[in-house]
């Protein structure tokens, strides 16, 4: 059985110790037990699974401080003020080691650690991204605005870099709140382009610094292709793709529908959605930055065949369900990552729909995590 080296003393990867065959079946039968529990009568299919190794494409690593020595690494499971230097990730990928390790050879003994109980330090995160299918990555350097960094130094040191795949960007992103989030107050691309680019299945998909792209693309692949396979699109269907992100979801169905509309809050995100449909010459799809609320309480949905639904973890507000329930669609595909809040949305949307099957996805192997989908149709 594989282990990461940092597994005794990281939290992120749980199930470690567990042969990935009964990671699966726990995760099965977490589902079948909710859906007991909320004594639904549907059919659950199998469980799908994907390579269980290296399958993340973005993670975020804290720069911290043990003695003289820089760590850039993360959170210790039993002491979470603490940290450590990852020397690993297998979740990750295999360029996270060298990367690492050129950044801390680079900064250290040259910049302080932010410390966010006194709010003093220049350097808080790093943020790397990378391609599956692309073999892209992209490195980010989040400070505050406390010191000055040497710029070329940096570029210098990391475009160099040699990797098993091709460094395209090199940001700097400031960042002066008293959070310990990642904020991307400004924005600042030192070296490359300034998004990388991701292909899920034949579409092209930029993904910039601050873009929120779903975390396994080998998973979200299939579970696209099974939305498509599902919805047996005619080229009539008119959907809406509600949390619509870059558009990934409603671009991949566009290519079978009349129209799609996408409803997204973030000005940052709809932009991004709209350079991804001109990318891939999709024009019968239009992205609308919008409260999912609001636009629910302003719009006449009447004329929708399918809603498209991939919400945050925490769920579905109770105004939102009564806003689906009032105009109801035919049809409902509801994904998400939080089995609580998926069950309890599923309870109250079951007074209206018929819930068809249920189908998890482990996008998260060796992790409690878990992505399900619901198709629902209008009793």
């Amino acid at each position: 059985m594989r282990f990461c080296q940092h597994f005794s003393i990281c939290g992120g990867c749980q199930y470690q110790d567990t042969p990935y065959s009964e990671q699966l079946k726990m995760k099965e039968s977490q589902i079948k037990d909710m859906i007991d529990f909320f004594e639904f009568s549907v059919e659950l299919k199998p469980i799908n699974s994907y390579q269980e190794w290296f399958y993340r494409n973005k993670m975020e690593f804290t720069f911290g401080k043990e003695g003289s020595n820089l760590i850039c690494g993360l959170h210790r499971k039993k002491e979470k003020r603490k940290l450590f230097n990852l020397k690993e990730c297998l979740i990750f990928s295999p360029c996270a080691e060298p990367i690492l390790n050129k950044v801390r050879e680079v900064l250290k003994d040259r910049y302080l650690p932010y410390e966010k109980f006194s709010h003093r330090g220049f350097l808080r995160h790093l943020i790397i991204r990378e391609t599956k299918f692309t073999d892209e990555i992209m490195i980010a350097l989040v400070t505050t605005t406390q010191d000055k960094l040497d710029q070329e130094e940096f570029v210098d040191e990391l475009a160099t870099l040699k990797l098993e795949k091709k460094i395209s960007s090199l940001f700097w992103v400031l960042n002066d709140r008293v959070s310990d989030a990642v904020i991307f107050e400004e924005k600042r691309l030192l070296w490359g382009q300034p998004f990388i680019t991701e292909k899920i299945a034949n579409l092209n998909f930029r993904v910039f610094v601050d873009s929120f792209f779903q975390t396994n693309p080998y998973g979200i692949t299939h579970l696209y292709k099974k939305i498509e396979e599902y919805a047996h699109l005619t080229g009539e269907e008119r959907i809406l793709d509600l949390y619509c992100g870059v558009g990934s979801i409603g671009l991949f169905l566009a290519r079978k529908a009349k129209f799609v509309w996408g409803v997204e809050i973030k000005k940052e995100v709809v932009e991004n959605a709209i350079v991804n449909a001109q990318l891939n010459r999709i024009e019968n799809i239009s992205f609308i930055c919008s409260d999912v609320r609001k636009f629910l309480v302003q719009k006449d949905i009447s004329n929708i065949d399918i809603v498209v639904i991939n919400p945050p973890r925490c769920g579905l507000s109770k105004k939102i369900k009564k806003y689906l329930l009032k105009t109801p669609s035919p049809r409902i595909f509801y994904s998400s990552c939080n089995p609580y809040t998926f069950f309890t949305d599923l309870k109250d949307f079951s007074s209206l729909y018929r819930i068809v099957f249920i189908e998890p996805f482990d996008f998260f192997p060796h992790t409690p995590h878990l992505e399900c989908l619901a198709f629902l149709e209008r009793k």
